[in-house]
Formats: structure tokens, C-alpha cells, sequence
């Protein structure tokens, strides 16, 4: 619902003020939605208040906001072929779109906190890799029991990221892309875990940049320490330790 929310809030800037694409790197940035709540976001609007925009924006962003910025962004508003009909309705659907946004972002905020307190009395070896509370918890509820996996390769395909292969006949023609298999939401879970591991853990840098060198593609080479790190988990678990940078001895 979230996204759907900043969807229509995207979609109606393009409609009202299509060049607003592009100033901020992100649309409704703090300091746009405190303007949004005290003025509005239509270029009439803006323009026809430029000192007190830029008073606004000053305070909201603790002078953050490069003056060169707020210019642009009235420069823009100045030029806009967006539609002009029914301002103040448009502006009062901004000011409900934020507050739905500001409403969802601080329960999320409180859900991740409580997670963190829960996980801390857990003591899941998983803590141990330096991958955030609210991942860990998704990757343990949609593994279920990982220790009834004989093996890391198993865990590893019911995660979706073993190699999938295509068939002709009664033989195999080469391997294709990851299988997909299982909860997506556990594939998405390691996926974004991947940048982390790359910076914390120099065996999975290692990985990275061997198949990045390998011209394999960024994509391609996250996935890889993604297989790596499912591997790793299955591990960890079934042995119940907190992960080392230098694995034990065989």
C-alpha cells in the first residue's frame, strides 16, 4: 500500500508539474513535505510565494538545501506546462498523500525496533553477520527450520538460487539462470544482504569482484555472494556458531 500510495503521488506531480522530476533524489524528501503541509507543490503556487518557499525550505533542511536548489526548483515552477485546474484540491491531495507516507514510514520504523529488541534475546547465529535485524527475521521466518535441509546445496535451491538448466530431449544444453524456486521474499532478503557481506567480509568480496572481473555483470556477481551467503546461513545453523572472517578447519 505504501508503494501505491507514492506511486500516486509521483503520478500526480507529473501531471501538475512534470519538471519537478529530477531536483530532489527523492520526491517527497522531508523538507518537500513540510512545503507540501505550509504552502503546496504547484507551480502556481510556488511561484506566487517564492520568499516564503524558500524560508520554508531553509528551516526544514537546516540550510542542508543548496540555495542553487530551491532557485531551480522556482525556475522550474516559473516554466511549468502542467495542468493548473483546481490547485488547491491537487495541493490538499499532496498534503494527504504525505501524511500517509510520514503515518506507514514510523509504523515501519517501530516494527524494525521491536525486531531488533526480539532478535537481540534470540541470539540467532545469524547476528553474528552483520546483516540487519528485520532481514534476519525475514530469512528465519521464511526458511522455517533450516536444519532439516540434509545439506547447503538443498537449502541453497529451495532459496531460488541454484542454477536452473533447460532441457532437450533426454539431455541438458547448459545452464540458464537461477531456478527462482521458493518464497521470493527470501530470495530478496539475501539479494539485498549481498552488498553488506561484500563490505564487511573480505571471502565475499573476493567473490564479488572475481566474477565482476569475469565481466559477469554486477547483477550477476550479487547473486553469486547471495548463493554464498545461503550456504554460510545453512552452516551457521546447523552448527549453531556465529560466523568468523576465516572458517574453521575442516
Amino acid at each position: 500500500m505504501h508503494g501505491a500510495v507514492l506511486r500516486y503521488g509521483i503520478g500526480l506531480l507529473d501531471q501538475v508539474f512534470p519538471e519537478y522530476d529530477g531536483i530532489f533524489c527523492k520526491p517527497f524528501i522531508t523538507s518537500i513535505r513540510t512545503l507540501i503541509r505550509e504552502v503546496g507543490l504547484t507551480p502556481k503556487t510556488l511561484v506566487s510565494k517564492q520568499a516564503e518557499v524558500k524560508k520554508i525550505l531553509e528551516k526544514a533542511s537546516r540550510k542542508r538545501l543548496a540555495a542553487e536548489t530551491i532557485d531551480e526548483l522556482l525556475k522550474r515552477a516559473k516554466i511549468s506546462i502542467g495542468t493548473q485546474q483546481g490547485e488547491s484540491a491537487v495541493n490538499g491531495q499532496f498534503r494527504l498523500v504525505v501524511d500517509y507516507l510520514d503515518f506507514v514510514e514510523g509504523q515501519i520504523k517501530s516494527i524494525n525496533e521491536q525486531l531488533q529488541e526480539r532478535m537481540a534475546t534470540l541470539d540467532s547465529p545469524l547476528m553474528s553477520l552483520g546483516i540487519g535485524a528485520e532481514v534476519v527475521a525475514t530469512i528465519l521466518a521464511e526458511s522455517g527450520d533450516i536444519a532439516r535441509f540434509p545439506g547447503p546445496g538443498e537449502y541453497s535451491a529451495f532459496c531460488g538460487l541454484d542454477p536452473s538448466v533447460r532441457d532437450s530431449g533426454d539431455s541438458i544444453r547448459g545452464v540458464s539462470h537461477i531456478s527462482k524456486r521458493g518464497s521470493p521474499l527470501l530470495r530478496w532478503a539475501l539479494y539485498m544482504s549481498a552488498p553488506t557481506m561484500i563490505t564487511k567480509h573480505q571471502d565475499f568480496a573476493k567473490i564479488y569482484e572475481r566474477h565482476v572481473n569475469r565481466h559477469k555483470g554486477y547483477r550477476f556477481a550479487l547473486i553469486a555472494v547471495a548463493h554464498k551467503l545461503a550456504r554460510v546461513i545453512w552452516r551457521l545453523v546447523k552448527d549453531g556458531r556465529s560466523f568468523t572472517k576465516r572458517p574453521p578447519k575442516r
